[in-house]
């Protein structure tokens, strides 16, 4: 799967291919929108009601901040080392859908609620990752998922130290860990295969 990642970001945004503002660029465009709506609306929700269930203890309100900051490395790139070039906004779709899938689903207490559920934004948020890594960094699939598995490693470190350090509860037992850390695995396989798949098609 070393494949150009010119090439892949073309044939990964080929919704977005389009010259003015078409029915499926006002779409995408609402789409992203709305994420970014889900993850400012849950972060400013879980700083102004701390002691909720759906957030106590996991320090949702201040990682959040992160998170806000982080949604915005798109537009940064754009803006910046990225400046005339086509918004990719497929790609920008695809990053922000890792940050809103998590914020929602602690929003929805599904994390609570549901025993399993927290396999499913492991599974695509590092799947999605490994995709979108490769395509802003420029380079083959293969290292966008080796950099987005050392990212995980390095997510489920940083709730494990955190529930030690400062008694929160991210981390259930050695179990959940290990089996997010399988659904990461897994979801970076299945999104290179679909990217690639989608890349030989163009």
């Amino acid at each position: 799967m070393s494949i150009s990642l010119d090439t892949l970001g073309t044939g990964l945004a080929g919704m977005q291919h389009m010259r003015g503002w078409s029915g499926g660029s006002v779409l995408g465009a609402g789409l992203n929108l709305g994420m970014r709506l889900v993850i400012v609306g849950v972060v400013a929700h879980a700083l102004r009601h701390k002691d909720d269930p759906r957030y106590a203890g996991k320090a949702i309100g201040t990682r959040g901040l992160t998170v806000v900051a982080a949604s915005l490395l798109v537009p940064a790139l754009q803006l910046t080392i990225r400046r005339g070039e086509r918004y990719p906004l497929a790609t920008d779709s695809l990053y922000l859908s890792i940050f809103a899938l998590d914020l929602a689903g602690n929003f929805g207490d599904l994390y609570d609620r549901h025993k399993h559920f927290d396999l499913i934004p492991h599974f695509h948020g590092t799947g999605a990752a490994s995709v979108v890594l490769a395509i802003l960094l420029r380079r083959p699939l293969l290292a966008g998922i080796g950099i987005a598995q050392i990212a995980h490693v390095g997510l489920e470190a940083q709730e494990y130290y955190s529930d030690v350090l400062f008694g929160l509860r991210n981390v259930r037992g050695t179990w959940d860990t290990v089996n997010d850390l399988l659904a990461g695995a897994a979801g970076s396989i299945v999104y290179a295969w679909i990217a690639h798949r989608l890349w030989r098609r163009r």
